[in-house]
């Protein structure tokens, strides 16, 4: 059982440190090139790119993404003692960046369905 488990963890391990790599590579490439986006942007269409060639199979990522995923609440709680410490900020502007996160967050969903529209058929929804 111990074995199992280790192979576990080693194969997650592995996995994300894949996806780290791609980041790294997508951050350098960010900064040696000036590109305006961000480097996680960049490092998602890059490893959309290996996955398109079939260079890397979902297979070799899919276990530490997922865990990346399930703890994702983890690499928030920098952002929450931030907004704890800067209260008397949001009693005073908090309605503007409410409707600010609202706004974007809406414009988002819209573009991603607009852009996966234009890549799929639209045979496909119906």
């Amino acid at each position: 059982m111990a074995i199992t488990q280790l192979q576990s963890i080693q194969k997650m391990v592995i996995q994300i440190i894949i996806i780290l790599l791609i980041w790294a590579f997508a951050y350098f490439l960010q900064k040696i090139f000036l590109l305006p986006i961000a480097s996680g942007i960049l490092g998602f269409f890059i490893l959309f790119f290996l996955f398109e060639v079939k260079w890397l199979k979902l297979e070799s990522v899919a276990y530490g993404g997922d865990m990346l995923l399930s703890n994702l609440l983890l690499f928030f709680i920098p952002p929450v003692v931030g907004v704890i410490q800067y209260q008397a900020l949001l009693m005073q502007s908090g309605w503007k960046i409410l409707a600010v996160i609202i706004i974007s967050t809406a414009l988002v969903m819209m573009v991603s369905v607009w852009i996966v529209k234009i890549f799929l058929k639209e045979d496909d929804f119906q």
